[in-house]
């Protein structure tokens, strides 16, 4: 089976194909690792807020956290799209 150019057989020659790529798919990965720690409990540290200036700069920090790994996410997803279009497009060309 192939996906997106990936052979499950043989992920370790994918890597080595591949090896630009692996910054994008890494900061993915990551993102993805902020989101599931986020939604399984991640904010429950603001729950024991000693005062509200506490709360709001949690939430502050929080709001940045979120903003930035949407940032990230976009980046390398555009990345991980130009490159694999691009590939995709010079396999067509190829005789």
């Amino acid at each position: 089976m192939v996906l997106m150019g990936i052979e499950t057989a043989r992920p370790a020659q994918w890597l080595k194909d591949n090896r630009t790529a692996l910054p994008s798919v890494l900061a993915l990965l990551g993102v993805a690792v902020f989101w599931v720690v986020g939604a399984f409990g991640g904010i429950s540290f603001l729950h024991d807020a000693t005062s509200p200036m506490a709360m709001l700069t949690g939430l502050y920090l929080m709001l940045v956290a979120v903003a930035a790994s949407i940032i990230v996410a976009v980046l390398a997803l555009t990345d991980l799209v130009r490159r694999f279009s691009g590939q995709r497009m010079a396999r067509r060309d190829e005789p």
